[in-house]
């Protein structure tokens, strides 16, 4: 019978093979992804901690005595925000242009309790200990997977959370993927997956399933086409973005000011243990 991790892993491998055999059509390959990601990301996350749900239930138990490690922290927008009512934050981000915002950010906003770590958290420092770690939205390409959910349980002195999707982001756009590569796009593990593995370790961990407004948000079709591209995996020559965006204008629809997928609420997990 296959385990956990197997099932894990020939999810990720399915999805990696798909993807690096676009990527080497186009005579690229995955290495700066979140380089050429990075401004989107923060422009879409930056605003809208403050009604996240993961950031609500951290707020109830982050105090000025609790450390938290993020593993993970992108441009920081689960740091930042909860940096000012915690004693310290650890911030582990391989991603230079993404630890590149976080900095910027916590300098302009006159925080100094963070400390940086730019690597994997694979390759961080082990003995890490902190009152709480965090982990939101990272797993998804992690294959080998086990020592990595083992080192965030022994980094965790109090509890520890991961945050993950029920469904993939590429699950809104998979209708465009397949018009333009011509096959169902691959998608990375959800949360049932993570849950299962945590199960099979041994860990038995809280779960709260939670709704998020649309993820993918443009403040323009010009914007919209040139992130899509990206997340796309596409060629980034006048005669695609053109066709993808007579695509995307007859398929975004008006929300608040941007323009959002129709009918792309986010189901995500809040899965949380304690030592």
């Amino acid at each position: 019978m296959e385990s956990a991790v197997e099932r894990w892993q020939a999810i990720i491998d399915a999805r990696a093979q798909q993807m690096d055999a676009v990527y080497a059509r186009l005579g690229r390959t995955s290495a700066d992804f979140w380089n050429r990601r990075a401004s989107g990301y923060h422009r879409t996350t930056k605003e809208r901690v403050i009604s996240d749900p993961l950031f609500l239930r951290l707020q109830e138990v982050v105090t000025p005595e609790t450390s938290l490690l993020d593993v993970g922290a992108g441009t920081g927008r689960f740091a930042l925000a909860l940096a000012p009512q915690a004693r310290s934050v650890i911030a582990v981000e391989p991603n230079e242009a993404m630890l590149g915002y976080l900095r910027r950010d916590a300098q302009e906003r006159d925080i100094s309790n963070i400390s940086y770590s730019q690597t994997t958290w694979q390759d961080a420092t082990h003995g890490i200990q902190t009152d709480i770690v965090l982990c939101s939205h990272v797993l998804y390409p992690v294959r080998d997977i086990e020592p990595f959910l083992t080192k965030l349980l022994q980094a965790t002195k109090r509890v520890c959370y991961i945050y993950m999707r029920a469904i993939s982001l590429d699950s809104v756009t998979a209708p465009l993927w397949k018009h333009f590569h011509g096959d169902d796009r691959r998608m990375p593990p959800g949360y049932i997956h993570a849950l299962d593995l945590l199960y099979e370790m041994g860990i038995y961990a809280d779960l709260e399933v939670v709704k998020l407004p649309p993820t993918l948000r443009y403040p323009s079709l010009e914007v919209a086409a040139a992130e899509l591209t990206e997340q796309l995996i596409l060629p980034d020559d006048q005669q695609t973005r053109q066709e993808l965006l007579g695509l995307v204008k007859d398929w975004l629809i008006e929300e608040d000011g941007m323009l959002v997928p129709p009918s792309s609420e986010m189901v995500c997990a809040i899965i949380r243990w304690e030592r």
